[in-house]
């Protein structure tokens, strides 16, 4: 998955709009860190990018927020 196809997806499945400034700026410092730790950047960007995509899906029960993410970044 791109960064292109990844913000589509955050476009789709979140709806707050501060969530998703906070996934922006996930996204902003992980490209940063993998920078300067010779990683990398775009796969550390799209990890911070997605990292609470599921959130508003599972925000009662946060136990459970993995499964449901998994399956919103493999939809197509």
């Amino acid at each position: 998955m791109n960064r292109e196809e990844a913000l589509t997806k955050v476009k789709k499945y979140v709806k707050n709009k501060n969530l998703i400034k906070h996934m922006l700026a996930t996204e902003s410092i992980m490209r940063a860190l993998a920078k300067r730790f010779n990683e990398d950047e775009e796969k550390w960007g799209l990890a911070g990018l997605l990292h609470d995509i599921d959130y508003e899906l599972t925000e009662k029960e946060p136990e459970k927020q993995q499964p449901p993410c998994r399956r919103v970044i493999e939809r197509r």
